[in-house]
């Protein structure tokens, strides 16, 4: 008898390892580049509540795998580490996983796909190709890419290439490039990541209709600190947002009003069928450094309604404003809408904190976005 519940308990354990096995293998390794305004943390876990074991820089360029729920697998110095997949830029895929894309939203959602219109060039400038801010020798130079290196860019004007550099939009004088071949045909799949700069910053002057993003929810709790918890905090801004604009008759959508998950893409999908002239993603963000605060503005490219409601959040009594980014964030790029995201503050930081817990503060922020998009 002990024999054949020795035989049982073997056959489990292997049909267990041998269903791990596969399901590890379906997943697809993928490049990426890491996309923060300070540096990302390499969490032990999937969870924003796991040790931290290292950090990453903006820029660091990384192969990982897609586990899911908002989180990616890399190794670290020789074991397994987690980020959050929000600020990762993802590249072309090294390989191919047919069977998990097909059954795997989350992995569908943030695996990279061709863009169309979106070339390819070799580096041939000896001492590196510089990067400016705009497309004009007068712009300010952000950095050099490497002689050799290939380079993903759109066409932009006057012999300037766009590209995205260390999370930002930049311009590269595609002169000092080789070999350039178009990526338009490489994948029958499709990316908003191509939308133009003037699709973003298109922002209708009458805003009639708009989709506000509670972030995160659910099995994503985000960020924590000084007793609060992020998708809490976004959800009650949300509401009060939408009540300031409902009251002077502007249509709003939120994607979720409850807690509960949705998907990235799902978040983007929603802002485009319900045709909005905006997207507004709401956020809270922490820091290791309890000392750092303030709310941020983040957009795709520039947006009209961004430099309006900077303006607002600078009069906001006792909030600090620390300033507008152009940011390569999911939700702004994956969706066709013109689309912001609002960083509220640092519930790391107790000044902060406790700004986001008063019930007059998230009024004041709703009336600062209802005078800036009606302004």
């Amino acid at each position: 008898m002990k024999g054949k519940s020795f035989i049982v308990v073997a056959l489990l354990f292997s049909t267990f390892f041998f269903f791990l096995e596969s399901y590890a293998s379906a997943y697809t390794v993928q490049t990426g580049t890491v996309i923060t305004n300070t540096s990302l943390n390499v969490r032990e876990n999937p969870s924003n509540d796991a040790p931290v074991i290292g950090q990453l820089q903006s820029g660091a360029k990384i192969e990982y795998v897609d586990v899911g729920y908002d989180w990616v697998r890399i190794t670290y110095n020789g074991k397994a580490g987690y980020l959050n997949s929000l600020f990762i830029k993802e590249n072309r895929p090294t390989s191919q996983a047919t069977s998990h894309q097909a059954t795997s939203h989350q992995a569908t959602s943030h695996q990279a796909t061709a863009v169309s219109g979106v070339n390819v060039g070799k580096v041939t400038a000896k001492n590196g190709l510089i990067v400016r801010t705009q497309a004009s020798t007068d712009s300010a130079m952000l950095g050099k890419i490497d002689y050799g290196s290939k380079v993903e860019y759109r066409i932009s004007t006057g012999g300037w290439g766009q590209i995205t550099y260390n999370g930002q939009r930049a311009f590269i004088d595609t002169s000092y490039l080789s070999g350039s071949t178009s990526n338009e045909n490489i994948s029958g799949a499709t990316s908003n990541e191509n939308k133009s700069v003037d699709q973003q910053a298109a922002v209708t002057e009458t805003i009639s209709r708009v989709v506000i993003d509670p972030g995160h929810g659910g099995r994503d709790p985000g960020a924590r600190g000084n007793g609060l918890i992020e998708k809490n905090i976004t959800l009650l801004f949300a509401k009060q947002i939408k009540k300031s604009l409902q009251e002077n008759g502007i249509e709003v959508y939120l994607t979720r009003s409850s807690d509960e998950y949705v998907y990235l893409q799902e978040r983007a999908n929603i802002a485009d069928s319900f045709q909005a002239d905006l997207f507004l993603s709401i956020h809270a963000n922490g820091h290791e450094n309890s000392l750092i605060r303030g709310m941020e503005i983040h957009s795709f490219a520039p947006n009209n309604i961004a430099l309006k409601l900077e303006n607002q959040f600078r009069d906001l009594p006792n909030a600090v404003y620390r300033g507008h980014y152009e940011s390569n964030f999911y939700v702004l790029r994956n969706t066709s809408t013109p689309s912001l995201l609002i960083e509220l503050g640092y519930v790391s930081n107790q000044a902060d904190a406790a700004l986001l817990q008063s019930q007059q503060f998230q009024i004041q922020v709703g009336e600062a976005v209802r005078r800036a998009l009606q302004s």
